[in-house]
């Protein structure tokens, strides 16, 4: 059952970076970029959850902080770039 969730997120994901993808909304993108690393995120947490490894939730906590800030930095230049 696990094994058909995380095939479906990964579908799910592919077909939506795809789809934003094929725009030239430069914000799209990001959008989709977003969405697909916190659901990658999530992901994380969930394996932590299942395998009860303690440095998973540091691995997590790492990604979560350069994804937000990823995210900031390119939101900033794309409004400086409007």
């Amino acid at each position: 059952m696990t094994f058909y969730i995380t095939m479906a997120a990964i579908i799910s994901s592919i077909v939506m970076l795809v789809w934003f993808a094929a725009s030239s909304d430069p914000w799209k993108l990001l959008i989709a970029y977003s969405s697909i690393s916190t659901r990658l995120l999530i992901g994380v947490i969930f394996i932590e959850m299942v395998t009860g490894v303690d440095f998973v939730s540091s691995v997590a906590l790492l990604f979560l902080i350069l994804n937000t800030s990823g995210t900031i930095i390119a939101a900033y230049y794309l409004g400086v770039r409007r």
